[in-house]
């Protein structure tokens, strides 16, 4: 086909084109896209680079070149293309638009601006008979629409500092400053996940749907559909319903392609947002055993650690453990927070280790530790410590008067220490602390009044977990390290409150105040048993229970692999995860566990010589909010070449009911029948493969996580 011919064809469809255009986007609110258009739409930011570099060629033809121009029949044909193309990408950009993710006022002027750019397209080709001054003028003016609008569309797509210089990295306001349970949920981890998965798309350089979520009061205010955090007509949450669609769906945030959120970040804003979506309560106010707060407390915001960070700060691996966290307080800091968990497996060392990092540490939460006087005196030494959490140690008040030499520390908790008004007086006497928080048995706010009234440099919290005037118990400590019984194994049990009875059980049920034994002496195990405890005082609510599985296990495999592989999330440390009598206890993203969900959960263990076993046992963790699902199914099939095996017997398992609200380590065991040895055993473990209707991911795979086998 002759040049001639093919811009005749092209002219006829601009003639189409740009009269379909103008009528779509007249009544572009009132029309329907098809899923199809919608994907095509897609298209849009793909081909619109060349019609721009095109119209602006053109643009310098028309206004540098009137003596040197092209061929008639080549003229028109580069016109006619670049309205066409100029006609397709308006149109492209109209479906686009439909998608209902952008900022509404930059796309009305965006899409008008492709409106105006195809329509002068359109009439760049009838300028021949037209003097060349009108020629160059029309064309200048072509070039500043074409300039001006495609940098609208930059802003949807970059944000509004598209063009901007770049800036040196800021935190986000709300972004979390310290990790201990002063803080509330929503500083402490709501807002570190909104800032990185969130706010790059409904933040202040970019507002898709009229949506911000830097702040609370923008939160509240919510977007073009209302607030993201309440359902309509007992539907759930906006936030809920966009995080949990399929990656694939239009609607799905973050969108396809951005980075996701993960199993942790998804529980915790689901567990958030239907509690009520609080952005004052603080983790203490929580029981120290709702999923919540022991969520928010171990979730760690995105920081610099890893030796990337502008700074050249040093990388902080190497002082992190399962019981201690050290991390840069943001993106780009040099401050550091530190915070250790579970005093039973504290030790002086790590704390002397940090002498490295002194002069960087701002916040240091130490709860429930069991910390000396030796372990103060190197608290001492971190000079630039602002903040400082020693709630529930053993230490004195006269203990902590060397801590008034730290000018900067600012902040001081001492939950569960002795005071009164007088040692309280004599302790605060040139203290640089501008906030300090009391609590012990009878404290009172009246007992402290007159102190508050002459201290007005030092703000004063009374309470800890308090419920009017009737105090909730703290959890009993379950004080053995180990979970696996060889030949037995004796336990512990603690609680620091005198007069407070704990009473157990090791049958299944739940420890009540009457029926169930008191703890007096160390408990001996000697077989597969589920510990449960429970704290109770007269005048007190009693606390939250505490349990603890611990495993008989006498047979130890020669060799273990994956059939199939866990999900590349939860790979825990391999095959070996499985016999490493390392339990993941509950903080599913520790790295101790396996996990599966899209696939069946296959592995083989093997034998140097053919064994019988009895019973395989395995530790398992159960959490519907966060959708992860009881076992439903263990197949075990032996045999002695590994590669022909036989079925030797299947356990099934119940799943949950719509009133259920599980978040516990649960232990799944399957029996072998006896009298057959053999080399090799395969174990099938079946997930549920459709989760029910009543739950938010229906219809989508429920996760199992499984972290140890033990046999037996």
């Amino acid at each position: 086909m002759d040049s001639k011919k093919l811009s005749q064809w092209g002219e006829w469809c601009v003639w189409f084109l740009n009269p379909l255009l103008l009528l779509l986007a007249i009544y572009s609110e009132a029309s329907k896209t098809s899923t199809i258009l919608l994907w095509f739409g897609k298209l849009h930011p793909l081909v619109l680079h060349f019609p721009i570099v095109l119209g602006i060629a053109i643009v310098i033809y028309l206004v540098f070149f009137q003596n040197n121009k092209l061929a008639e029949n080549t003229e028109k044909l580069v016109l006619v293309g670049n309205a066409f193309m100029a006609s397709m990408v308006a149109l492209l950009g109209l479906f686009l638009s439909k998608q209902d993710a952008y900022d509404t006022d930059t796309l009305n002027l965006h899409k008008w601006g492709g409106l105006s750019i195809a329509l002068i397209s359109w009439l760049l080709i009838y300028l021949k008979n037209i003097p060349t001054s009108i020629q160059k003028i029309i064309a200048l003016g072509y070039l500043l629409v074409l300039l001006f609008f495609t940098h609208q569309g930059a802003l949807l797509t970059h944000g509004e500092n598209a063009l901007s210089i770049p800036t040196p990295e800021v935190k986000i306001a709300e972004e979390v400053k310290t990790v201990d349970s002063s803080l509330t949920v929503y500083e402490k981890a709501i807002a570190p996940i909104l800032a990185q998965k969130c706010v790059s798309c409904h933040g202040p350089a970019k507002v898709k749907g009229q949506l911000q979520l830097q702040s609370p009061e923008l939160i509240i205010k919510g977007g073009k559909n209302g607030s993201i955090l309440n359902g309509i007509q007992n539907e759930e949450a906006q936030i809920l319903q966009r995080i949990h669609l399929p990656n694939t769906d239009e609607k799905h945030m973050p969108p396809d392609g951005k980075l996701q959120l993960t199993l942790e970040e998804l529980t915790l804003l689901n567990k958030w947002v239907k509690a009520g979506g609080n952005f004052t309560k603080k983790i203490s106010e929580l029981a120290k055993t709702d999923s919540l707060a022991i969520l928010a407390m171990a979730y760690k915001a995105p920081s610099k650690g890893s030796g990337d960070n502008k700074n050249n700060a040093p990388d902080l691996k190497q002082y992190n453990s399962s019981y201690l966290t050290v991390n840069y307080l943001f993106n780009g800091s040099e401050e550091i927070e530190v915070n250790f968990f579970q005093g039973s497996f504290y030790k002086l060392e790590q704390l002397k280790n940090l002498e490295k990092i002194k002069d960087k540490i701002v916040s240091l939460n130490m709860q429930g530790m069991p910390i000396t006087k030796e372990d103060l005196a190197i608290i001492v030494q971190f000079t630039k410590l602002k903040k400082l959490n020693l709630n529930y140690t053993t230490l004195t008040l006269n203990d902590l008067a060397h801590l008034k030499t730290i000018t900067s520390l600012k902040n001081l908790s001492i939950c569960g220490m002795e005071v009164n008004q007088n040692t309280l007086t004599k302790f605060l006497e040139k203290a640089p602390f501008t906030e300090i928080n009391i609590w012990t048995n009878h404290s009172s706010e009246k007992e402290f009044q007159q102190l508050m009234t002459n201290n007005k440099k030092v703000k004063i919290i009374i309470g800890d977990n308090l419920d009017a005037e009737i105090i909730k118990l703290t959890s009993p400590i379950i004080e053995q390290d180990s979970s696996i019984i060889v030949n037995s194994l004796d336990v512990m049990v603690k609680h620091f409150l005198k007069g407070t009875v704990v009473r157990y059980t090791t049958d299944g049920s739940d420890p009540d105040s009457l029926r169930s034994p008191i703890y007096t002496k160390k408990l001996r195990f000697t077989k597969n048993t589920i510990l449960k405890t429970k704290a109770f005082k007269p005048g007190w609510i009693s606390s939250d229970m505490v349990q603890k599985t611990f495993y008989k296990s006498e047979i130890h495999p020669d060799t273990i692999y994956f059939v199939t592989n866990p999900d590349k999330k939860y790979p825990g440390t391999g095959a070996k995860t499985l016999i490493d009598y390392e339990l993941g206890e509950q903080n599913f993203s520790n790295g101790k566990w396996l996990a599966y969900k899209d696939i069946t959960m296959k592995f083989v263990i093997g034998f140097k010589q053919a064994r019988p076993l009895q019973e395989a046992h395995f530790n398992a963790f159960v959490d519907n909010g966060s959708y992860i699902f009881p076992i439903l199914s263990i197949i075990i099939e032996g045999s002695n070449d590994g590669k022909e095996f036989k079925k030797l017997n299947e356990a099934k398992f119940p799943s949950l009911k719509e009133t259920d609200v599980v978040r516990e380590n649960k232990s799944f065991s399957c029996s072998i029948p006896a009298g057959a040895a053999y080399k090799y055993y395969r174990f099938t473990l079946l997930n549920l493969k459709n989760l029910p209707t009543w739950h938010p991911g229906k219809g989508t795979p429920g996760w199992i996580f499984v972290d140890e086998l033990f046999l037996n």
